[in-house]
């Protein structure tokens, strides 16, 4: 007992490497985010937009329509997430412990984006997205993540902190005496 805190865990070094890697990850994940919304909107013909704007034509050609619907959905879709993944991210590599929350938000608006707001057939790359997603989840809850989050050192001590004590200093193998 130190103080009026009591040990639950012997001192132990905790490593933020794991952290560091989600961070990097999350990162990763946004810079591919962002490099498929760029090649989105890159796509477009805007000259030809300009050109049916100034004619002052009432409706878009259909492949020119369809190419500006899909980058308008990204954007909507995909915004949200793109900024949960920075902060997350920044706040992984930045603060080591904080940013869990929002990098499973982040993770879970994704999916919900690929797999339910995109109708049938899905752009080509949500499936890579989706499959980003399920592993960033599982690397998200891996034990070597979770137990720098979990890692609590010291914890207040309550009334039951001395029975404790005294349950674990009594050897193996000797019968349990009523208090």
């Amino acid at each position: 007992m130190i103080g009026d805190h009591v040990m639950v865990e012997p001192q132990r070094q905790i490593y933020y490497r794991p952290v560091r890697v989600v961070g990097a990850l999350l990162l990763l994940q946004l810079v591919g985010l962002v490099s498929v919304g760029v090649y989105s909107f890159s796509s477009i013909n805007w000259d030809r937009i300009l050109a049916l704007t100034n004619e002052q034509a009432q409706t878009l050609p259909g492949p020119l329509e369809n190419q500006l619907e899909q980058a308008s959905l990204y954007v909507i879709f995909f915004l949200p997430s793109a900024v949960l993944l920075l902060i997350a991210g920044l706040s992984f590599v930045l603060l080591r412990r904080r940013g869990w929350l929002p990098a499973s938000v982040a993770q879970s608006v994704l999916l919900l984006a690929c797999l339910f707001f995109y109708p049938d057939p899905r752009p080509g790359f949500a499936y890579p997205i989706i499959a980003y997603c399920i592993l960033m989840v599982l690397y998200l809850n891996s034990r070597a993540v979770r137990t720098v989050f979990h890692s609590k050192r010291i914890t207040p001590a309550s009334k039951n902190s001395e029975t404790e004590k005294r349950r674990s200093s009594r050897p193996t193998g000797m019968p349990r005496t009523p208090s």
